[in-house]
């Protein structure tokens, strides 16, 4: 096609050189536009203010809550029906038989006994005894001598002498120890107690009767006095009785002598 267009004198051009430069211009053509569009494109910006952050909301009013389920049906219980008597009232009939004589009915009093009034004897004293003699005391015995000396009612506690054995047995009996406090600094010391035992043997009073000089000496007796259990004693007739005793207790430090 050039050969043709271009006049006679321009020397033909060798194809070989042609094709041998046609890659060499497709690169730079190429790369020339590469080069373009990387000027166009590489254009880096920063931005003066931070970009803005949008956020959606929706305002929707939250649904109420389901109704509660219903209740379940209430049972209902048969009705139990209980029989009861019913008093059947009789009509009133007129006897066959009218008697000739009515009896009359009469109220019966209550009886109230009387009580039998003493019978003065000569020589006797008001609020004496029948069978009394004559000249003893309204609050005399039967069968007493005038003058004589009245009986005197067996005592309710039965009294045991200070420092005296006791007449029953003794089930625990633990003595006060020694206060150790007392025995560092060699303190000693005595009291008196009286302890009354019940009639089921266990100690149901304690009484301080000579106090010592230190109170340790009445506490300790006192604690020990208290725990003590005995035999319930009986009189002649085996009746329980209570008894009172009373007892010297003596805190001293025993020394021993040289060998």
């Amino acid at each position: 096609m050039f050969e043709t267009v271009l006049p006679e004198r321009v020397v033909p051009r060798s194809r070989r050189l042609l094709y041998g430069l046609l890659p060499v211009s497709l690169a730079l053509h190429a790369l020339a536009a590469g080069s373009i569009m990387a000027s166009t494109l590489w254009t880096v910006t920063f931005p003066e203010y931070a970009p803005k952050t949008y956020a959606a909301y929706q305002l929707i009013a939250t649904p109420p809550p389901p109704p509660p389920p219903p209740p379940p049906p209430a049972v209902r219980r048969p009705i139990t029906q209980t029989p009861r008597a019913v008093p059947v009232k009789m009509p009133l009939v007129a006897p066959t038989v009218i008697p000739d004589l009515i009896p009359e009915i009469v109220e019966e009093l209550p009886y109230v006994e009387v009580p039998e009034q003493p019978v003065a004897v000569e020589g006797g004293k008001v609020g004496g005894v029948e069978g009394g003699i004559e000249g003893g005391d309204t609050d005399g015995q039967l069968g007493g001598v005038p003058g004589g000396v009245t009986i005197a009612p067996p005592p309710k506690i039965v009294e045991i002498k200070r420092d005296a054995p006791l007449p029953m047995g003794a089930i625990s009996q633990e003595y006060p120890a020694y206060p150790e406090y007392a025995s560092k600094r060699m303190w000693e010391d005595v009291l008196v107690v009286r302890y009354i035992i019940g009639k089921d043997g266990r100690v149901k009073e304690v009484i301080v009767l000579t106090p010592p000089e230190r109170e340790e000496f009445t506490r300790e007796t006192v604690n020990k006095i208290r725990q003590w259990r005995f035999h319930p004693y009986r009189d002649e007739t085996g009746q329980p009785k209570e008894v009172a005793h009373e007892l010297t207790v003596e805190f001293k430090i025993v020394r021993k002598g040289p060998r």
